[in-house]
């Protein structure tokens, strides 16, 4: 995971822009940034009427994956980490992967085939991570790609793809099949780890 390794270097910038927000419940930060996760999956959707969608799809994924930043940092600023909110934490987050995923590869910029292979990818990469913790292992996030990593680049094609003038393969097609391909490889990894670190 490349952006992990720079988590400690944006946690005062994240302390600063939760401090507005501590008033509010941090399960509720994170239904919102499920909130912006299904507005931003269908505006990519709705490229097929305009390019202009883009700039929302821009707009909103950006909100989601802040959002989904501070709820844990609200969380841990007001001691109100719970097991509960780990779980909803996680449980938002494969559903606004999937949100978003699907509006991308249901637009005219790609297709329900790489939609369906960069789903398989997500979903391995955080069922691993996941189950190393079931079964009595810390919880792994390592790898090539992690929700991070893959949120930033989501947060970037709306504006790249708005801007791309190539005209046989979509950047959001290469995005999709980014994330199958690096998806799978980190799931891997993630296997191999748990796997040496389980005992006998």
């Amino acid at each position: 995971m490349v952006l992990n390794k720079y988590r400690k270097n944006v946690d005062s910038l994240l302390t600063k822009l939760a401090k507005p927000f501590l008033r509010v419940k941090p399960n509720t930060v994170t239904l919102v940034s499920l909130l912006f996760a299904f507005l931003g999956g269908p505006s990519f959707y709705l490229t097929k009427f305009s390019s202009g969608y883009l700039f929302l799809a821009f707009l909103f994924i950006l909100l989601s994956a802040l959002m989904d930043a501070l709820d844990g940092k609200i969380a841990r600023l007001r001691k109100l980490s719970s097991r509960r909110g780990d779980f909803l934490d996680h449980l938002v987050d494969r559903y606004a992967d999937t949100m978003i995923i699907v509006g991308i590869a249901l637009s005219p910029y790609s297709t329900p085939l790489f939609g369906l292979f960069a789903l398989t990818g997500v979903y391995l990469t955080s069922y691993i991570g996941t189950q190393a913790q079931a079964v009595g292992l810390k919880r792994i996030y390592g790898g090539l790609l992690g929700r991070a990593d893959r949120m930033l680049i989501l947060i970037i094609l709306p504006l790249v793809q708005y801007f791309w003038w190539g005209h046989y393969f979509s950047i959001s097609s290469w995005v999709l099949l980014l994330f199958a391909i690096l998806g799978h490889l980190t799931a891997l990894q993630r296997i191999w780890n748990a796997w040496r670190a389980i005992p006998f």
